[in-house]
């Protein structure tokens, strides 16, 4: 299932608990959507908001930048990656999405199903779906597990406060995804030694 951001941000903002002072928000993602498509940041929650690249540098301008937004008290939305991604992002390839795709609802680790955050292919494109063509049943509940990574993806919970945080689930021996990948909280928490 294709997800889309702005549904789970929202969620993400609106749940109990949240405690975040601004976002970096994705260059990957904003290729696509535009560096737009995160305006509702400071528009609608007073909350700064930064596009960055992955680079060291692309990543240091970027938490300057969101620093310096936070230190103003002045919340609004920055391009620190301007040679990737524009205001309005890729719209052939949004536009084809649209074409393909339909919003549905879709389950986010620790936030549970969120309306309109995922996207299936449209009824008349549903003869490519996979899941359909084949009979494949894909659950939506994670397997019970000691892994608390939906409450360290939501900021509730920093990755040594999970149980089996450098123990069982290490980045040679992952449990949950926030070890699995290099950009996973978890994973950077355990590589370079940074915890709350």
């Amino acid at each position: 299932m294709l997800k889309t951001v702005e549904p789970a941000l929202r969620a993400l903002i609106e749940s109990d608990g949240f405690a975040v002072d601004g976002f970096l928000c994705p260059g990957h993602v904003a290729t696509v959507i535009g560096a737009e498509g995160f305006a509702f940041l400071p528009r609608d929650y007073g909350l700064p908001a930064v596009v960055g690249g992955f680079g060291t540098e692309d990543i240091l301008l970027a938490l300057y930048l969101l620093l310096r937004q936070l230190a103003d008290g002045t919340p609004k939305l920055q391009n620190a990656y301007p040679r990737a991604v524009s205001a309005q992002g890729n719209v052939l390839a949004q536009q084809m999405m649209a074409r393909c795709f339909e919003p549905c609802g879709d389950s986010w680790r620790g936030l549970g199903t969120i309306p309109a955050s995922g996207l299936r292919l449209r009824e008349e494109l549903r003869d490519f779906d996979a899941r359909q063509r084949f009979a494949l049943s894909v659950s939506s509940e994670p397997a019970p597990t000691a892994c608390r990574c939906g409450e360290v993806i939501c900021g509730r919970l920093g990755p040594e406060g999970c149980p089996l945080f450098g123990k069982r689930c290490t980045p040679e021996d992952p449990v949950g995804p926030c070890m699995v990948s290099s950009e996973g909280a978890c994973a950077a928490a355990y590589k370079y030694g940074v915890f709350e």
